[in-house]
């Protein structure tokens, strides 16, 4: 048997072990020290299982993964999400359906110091669904907007799946992150105008909120302060060059505390929950990490991208004809997998292929995160679909899958305009470094 065919059957087996539900950390692993085994030899497997954990758990680069975590908790924790809803709902008072735009907005204001998707749907459902709910709004609207808005919080930096690529892609955080801004504006712009479009289309089934003057929207915009300041100490630190990114992960973490004790919404109870909260967050993130360095090792040996590449050249197939079928792969993939899992197990497969193929590293790890995004809200399993149906148990499924179709469209003619128009994302990284 050839290293790639030995290849293809160890991530065959690999999928067979996550489609009955292995965690996947647990599959990466069995399968990253089994294929070492059998491609090498014992001593080799024993070696990189007893290596890796460490090389892992003392990577630099990655200690910026519990800090942005830790931002996030306390963010939370301290109610920030809270006046960053209330701030957007005043401003986009008036229009029909401006709950759920709030809803959007807000979600994406807390993702820059959130950068998990699940997190941010899970504190912006506490927050916005009663209050739709209280307004008369459908539940799969406003489930949907609240799912379609938290999957900006992977995209809009800081995010934790691009610290995750730039390991596994080793390119540049800073330029990721640089790379996601203008895309994760774009997301949020085209999320806002479904929902525009799906309440103008309800037959007056989807209300609008009394109009605020306009020197009310913009008091408004003034009381998320600690945002503001957190966003442009943290981000804007990272953009201009003062901080490196796990510096500013340091900084909006502590930053982040200061500010909820200074302003009397955090204390030592609700502390001591982010600090455990982040600590259990991390140690799920580094064992799945730990398993895909593994498995990344093994199919490296077995030349699996070159095989791929090979295999796309004889089929006669063209740099975007394999670039859709990447992708088409991933929207498949994404129905049954979670975004990190996914991101780990097949980045280090299609990345070189990517590049053989004359793409940009940083172009395609924005690709990925979209197309992740897409699979967070996709039927059958849409992980932030199933985190609002946990905390509302009344709402019914059937209802969020009919709600989130129309939002659908949005990251799909994103993933278009990227094609048409790569600078949409390699501009800003350019002009800065």
């Amino acid at each position: 048997m050839t290293a790639s065919t030995l290849g293809l059957w160890v991530m065959g087996g690999m999928f067979v072990l996550l489609m009955i539900r292995m965690p996947v950390w647990l599959a990466l692993t069995i399968c990253g020290i089994g294929g070492n085994w059998l491609m090498s030899n014992g001593m080799v497997a024993r070696m990189l299982a007893g290596s890796t954990p460490f090389d892992q758990t003392t990577n630099y680069n990655l200690s910026v993964v519990p800090l942005f975590i830790l931002m996030g908790e306390v963010a939370s924790g301290s109610r920030l999400s809270s006046e960053l809803f209330q701030a957007a709902r005043v401003f986009f008072s008036g229009l029909r359906g401006g709950l759920a735009i709030a809803t959007i907005g807000a979600s994406g204001a807390f993702g820059t110091v959130c950068g998990s998707s699940v997190a941010t749907a899970a504190t912006m459902t506490r927050i916005a669904l009663p209050e739709m709910r209280k307004a008369g709004y459908a539940d799969g609207y406003s489930a949907a907007s609240v799912a379609t808005g938290g999957t900006l919080g992977i995209l809009i930096p800081p995010s934790i799946i691009l610290v995750i690529y730039s390991a596994i892609a080793e390119e540049s955080l800073r330029k990721l992150f640089a790379a996601a801004f203008i895309p994760g504006i774009l997301l949020a712009l085209l999320y806002i105008a479904v929902a525009l479009i799906v309440a103008a289309m309800s037959g007056g089934a989807i209300p609008a909120d009394p109009s605020a003057r306009l020197g009310a929207r913009f008091k408004a915009l003034l009381g998320p302060w600690q945002f503001i300041l957190l966003f442009g100490v943290t981000i804007g630190g990272i953009y201009t060059g003062i901080f490196s990114p796990n510096e500013a992960a340091a900084i909006g973490a502590f930053g982040a505390i200061v500010l909820g004790f200074a302003a009397r919404r955090l204390d030592f109870a609700a502390l001591r929950y982010a600090l455990t909260t982040t600590a259990v967050t991390s140690a799920m993130l580094f064992l799945i990490i730990i398993g895909a360095t593994m498995l990344s090792n093994f199919v490296v040996q077995t030349r699996l991208p070159d095989l791929l590449i090979s295999a796309a050249q004889g089929l006669g197939l063209g740099p975007l004809a394999v670039m859709v079928l990447i992708i088409l792969l991933y929207l498949v993939l994404g129905c049954f997998l979670e975004g990190i899992g996914m991101v780990l197990i097949t980045v280090p497969v299609f990345l070189p292929v990517v590049t053989g193929f004359g793409f940009d590293p940083v172009w395609f790890g924005i690709i990925v995160v979209i197309v992740v995004e897409i699979g967070l809200i996709s039927p059958p399993v849409g992980m932030n679909i199933f985190v609002i149906q946990a905390q509302f148990r009344d709402l019914k499924l059937s209802d969020i899958y009919s709600g989130i179709l129309p939002f659908l469209l949005a990251p799909l003619v994103l993933v278009l305009a990227l094609f048409l128009f790569p600078q949409i994302a390699l501009w800003l990284p350019g002009v800065l470094y």
